[in-house]
């Protein structure tokens, strides 16, 4: 049975496939601010918003696992109104982009030890249109627009997985970047209001249940992919020569990264 680290593991996607893996016998532990994880589940708590949350989570994995088989970053949040963290970065590009890059990059060790080790990122996928990444104002100081964060996490959680090969060439993980796209997941809550009322009503006709986008994911931990990076959208394959995907991009995102993560350090 694989051991298997959920971020954003304590509701929606996250906690249906943690609950999922650990009914098949598998290790779980879910990372979340949350003080409950589902049965059978470990629960780490902590703040991936931070660089400094970050490094505990990832401090506190290592201490736990002597070796991770599956990583799965689901944690995101929707905020409706500029939020700048302690360490002074906006707080989706913080979910999305900084403590993805740093957890994995802390979490190699552990997961190099695996046969097969996967790292699946549920994200962008190429397929959100929007102003993307703002290079010269990442912390969105300029005029705030929540789609606008969204567009930016979004696309550097793609830039993540398209870059990764090329940073650590050796390396045997497997990287899936991933959309499930619409899911009745209780995003209303977070847009708020009667817009996010709406949403959820929407949702809960038309959307599909955390369950089946739980499901998606499942597989790629269940019949892990051979090549090294692989996008899909709701399960159907993404072509990875997308401008999305540059490569050149992506390395500048990763320098970017490594700046943030020594600074804020």
């Amino acid at each position: 049975m694989a051991n298997v680290v959920i971020t954003g593991g304590t509701n929606g996607i996250g906690k249906a496939l943690a609950a999922r893996l650990a009914r098949e016998g598998n290790r779980v532990a879910v990372v979340g601010r949350s003080a409950v994880a589902p049965d059978g589940v470990e629960l780490i708590r902590g703040d991936l918003s931070t660089v400094a949350g970050t490094n505990a989570v990832a401090d506190e994995v290592a201490s736990r696992f002597d070796v991770v088989d599956h990583v799965v970053l689901g944690a995101g949040r929707f905020t409706p109104r500029r939020v700048v963290t302690a360490e002074g970065l906006e707080h989706t590009f913080a979910l999305l982009a900084v403590s993805r890059f740093l957890l994995v990059e802390r979490l190699l060790p552990v997961l190099e030890r695996s046969a097969a080790p996967v790292v699946v990122s549920v994200c962008g996928v190429a397929g959100l249109r929007g102003p993307g990444i703002q290079w010269d104002d990442l912390a969105l100081s300029g005029k705030f627009r929540a789609f606008g964060a969204v567009s930016q996490g979004a696309r550097a959680a793609d830039l993540l997985g398209a870059g990764f090969a090329d940073r650590h060439p050796d390396s045997a993980v497997r990287y899936v970047l991933h959309n499930p796209m619409f899911v009745d997941s209780g995003l209303g809550a977070q847009v708020g209001g009667l817009r996010g009322k709406a949403l959820d009503l929407v949702a809960r006709v038309f959307a599909r249940s955390v369950v089946s986008a739980a499901g998606q994911v499942h597989r790629f931990l269940a019949d892990p992919p051979t090549a090294p990076l692989t996008a899909s959208r709701a399960g159907t394959p993404i072509a990875l020569d997308r401008p999305e995907f540059d490569r050149d991009t992506a390395a500048r995102l990763y320098t970017v990264l490594d700046g943030i993560t020594t600074d804020v350090s």
